[in-house]
């Protein structure tokens, strides 16, 4: 499941943050805002989609990357925790075999 456009947008202001060591407050809750945000609009992403959306957005501050990275699972963690009657989506047919 790619992210969706939504999603995209309200990824897109982390692509310019700048980290010179450490991030400031402001900083971290942008970035914990916007994982919330996505989530509560009911959109969900899987780590790897937010992996290749910093690749493609060339964000390549370690510090920012790995605390978009922590932020991500933790909120996605958080979001299944509290939604746990979620129906799973299923890509299959239904009949165990690779239609």
């Amino acid at each position: 499941m790619a992210l969706s456009e939504n999603s995209l947008a309200l990824l897109n202001p982390l692509a310019s943050i700048e980290c010179n060591g450490t991030l400031g407050s402001e900083q971290d809750d942008l970035i914990r805002d916007i994982f919330k945000k996505i989530l509560s609009s009911g959109n969900v992403y899987k780590i790897d989609d937010i992996e290749q959306w910093i690749d493609s957005n060339r964000v390549t501050n370690p510090v920012v990357v790995e605390r978009i990275l922590n932020v991500a699972h933790y909120q996605k963690a958080k979001h299944e925790a509290q939604n746990p009657l979620k129906m799973a989506h299923d890509d299959s047919c239904g009949c165990g075999g690779d239609c």
